[in-house]
């Protein structure tokens, strides 16, 4: 089977929740999100299901390209996982969208663990907790504590993870697209490259012509 990459995005969105976490934590991001490809589309998380309200949250697909993220300061990171390990994190993950109204957001733990006290209530997550049991569900992560204790940082540390972009979001989805946008391009040169190359051993009669002539 062949590796793939699963890519893991810390944000600070400015929130004034990240920024009472972050006088516990002193860290510089404190959310954390799973994504499965590079432009990341493919994004999910435990966070505020409404932007304007940070009360109301549970399982969520995030759309990196929203204002409320656009304009986040972020960290995006890949790590070469086995195609099985994927696979059985893309299905956990296909449970959660399945039923995504009975998964909450677990506002109410997040102060305990914050202090390294575990509240672990059924069908409550906060990001890094989601996070987390996702890779330890697709057996990457050991982690060294409960997974409801884990923060960012610790499973950034815990896995040998690759720095990608460091810097707003909205740039990196711009450099996402234009990498898309550049892909057929890049792809029709490689091809035109081919061609010429194998033609460079072809030998072809001195009144070959490569249309008929009318």
């Amino acid at each position: 089977m062949s590796d793939q990459k699963v890519y893991l995005l810390l944000t600070d969105t400015g929130s004034v929740l990240t920024r009472i976490i972050k006088l516990f934590t002193q860290k510089k991001y404190n959310h954390v999100s799973l994504a499965f490809d590079e432009a990341l589309a493919d994004t999910f998380s435990f966070g505020r299901k409404k932007a304007n309200n940070p009360f109301i949250g549970g399982f969520i697909h995030e759309d990196v390209t929203s204002d409320f993220y656009s304009q986040s300061k972020c960290a995006v990171y890949s790590l070469t996982v086995s195609e099985e390990q994927a696979a059985v994190m893309r299905g956990y993950v296909a449970s959660f969208e399945k039923d995504n109204e009975k998964y909450h957001y677990n506002l109410m733990g997040l102060l305990p663990a914050l202090f390294n006290m575990e509240w672990d209530r059924k069908n409550y997550y906060f990001c890094s907790h989601f996070v987390s049991t996702v890779l330890a569900e697709g057996k990457v992560l050991q982690a060294n504590k409960p997974v409801t204790l884990m923060r960012p940082t610790d499973i950034l540390e815990a896995l040998p993870f690759v720095l990608l972009y460091e810097g707003k979001l909205f740039q990196f989805n711009e450099l996402s697209m234009s990498a898309v946008e550049q892909g057929p391009i890049i792809e029709a040169e490689k091809m035109i490259a081919s061609l010429e190359m194998d033609s460079a051993d072809l030998l072809f009669p001195d009144n070959f012509l490569p249309v008929p002539v009318l």
